[in-house]
């Protein structure tokens, strides 16, 4: 599938000169306003807080440069957020994050990696986030893989409600599915939570699932959602005797537990339409629900933004491959000599 697919690509381009490129560089600069009538609907922020009920702006410079060579791969991404509410009471947010993803594909069918990352945003109290997950996948398949992720994920407050400092630590799972149907459709699934809650994940989990469809002029659209819960128990006590009836003395003390169990359900719509090879439109909305034993509240959000994207031209010492065009029993061939890496970039 693999061969056809290159000698489509040939001659739909009519190229036929391909390059190999270790480095390859992105910068993009996103922009974006939008309202959500709870914080954790935010774009990066994701803190709980229904109180916080505002329009926004979201800008984004991220860089992000990928590096191959033989079976090794590595990405990194970095850049700078700011994020104003404009209700001002609620303060405006400015940060930034770093990411790194390494893999090093150990046959055609199984790769291992590691996953990290910071990220830091201030406003009116300090957050800072870090991790670090090794990974394996397994492709099934040319469209279809498989993932775990596993590490310790680490969160940082400044002046959080009323504390001066305060952190935690979590060790997440994180199965991952994706495949492709077709050159148009994009499937999408997600399992995380905590490794405590092991092997009982009704204790806890997030799961999700996305559906994309993507036109060849680059516009996609995508369907999301999700279902994350919680469980806690409440011990209530009820201590007997003290009054006329029963005697004074009688009766125990009895304690009884209850397993309480909340929810959230989150639905998303989502488009992107390339103006040109610069310039994409993207919009989205998301609604969100709440369920706990006592009650049950809805939130939504929606958003619209432009992006600016171009690839820097950092190396032009590339080789190339060319080539050799034959005519077989009237059917047009394709043979490439090239020692380099089996993959190439079109």
């Amino acid at each position: 599938m693999r061969i056809y697919l290159l000698v489509i690509i040939l001659l739909i381009s009519g190229s036929t000169v391909c390059y190999s490129q270790h480095w390859q560089t992105v910068v993009s600069l996103d922009t974006r306003v939008g309202y959500s009538t709870n914080q954790y609907l935010n774009p990066f922020l994701s803190e709980w807080n229904t109180s916080v009920e505002s329009t926004y702006n979201f800008t984004s410079l991220l860089g992000q440069t990928f590096w191959h060579r033989n079976n090794h791969s590595i990405s990194l991404t970095g850049g700078v957020l700011y994020e104003p509410l404009f209700e001002t009471q609620f303060g405006h947010w400015k940060g930034a994050l770093g990411l790194v993803d390494y893999n090093y594909r150990l046959s055609n069918s199984i790769s291992l990696g590691l996953e990290g990352g910071v990220s830091h945003l201030s406003s009116n109290y300090d957050r800072t986030l870090f991790w670090a997950q090794p990974k394996a996948t397994w492709f099934v398949s040319s469209f279809t893989l498989f993932r775990l992720k596993m590490g310790p994920n680490f969160r940082m407050y400044r002046n959080y409600q009323g504390v001066a400092q305060s952190n935690d630590q979590f060790n997440i799972y994180n199965l991952e599915f994706e495949t492709w149907p077709n050159y148009q459709w994009q499937i999408t699934a997600g399992l995380s939570g905590t490794l405590n809650n092991l092997p009982d994940i009704t204790q806890g989990f997030n799961s999700k699932v996305s559906i994309a469809y993507h036109l060849r002029n680059g516009t996609s659209i995508s369907l999301n959602g999700g279902i994350q819960q919680y469980q806690f128990d409440q011990t209530t006590s009820n201590t007997g005797g003290g009054g006329n009836f029963p005697p004074v003395g009688g009766g125990q003390n009895t304690a009884s537990t209850v397993t309480n169990t909340d929810r959230i359900y989150r639905l998303g719509l989502n488009g992107n339409i390339p103006l040109n090879e610069r310039f994409t439109l993207f919009t989205g909305v998301k609604a969100l629900k709440y369920e706990t034993v006592n009650a049950s509240i809805n939130d939504y959000q929606v958003s619209g933004g432009v992006r600016f994207s171009f690839e820097p031209t950092l190396n032009t010492s590339q080789g190339t491959i060319t080539p050799v065009w034959d005519k077989n029993m009237g059917e047009q061939q394709v043979r490439i000599e090239y020692s380099g890496m089996d993959d190439c970039t079109w």
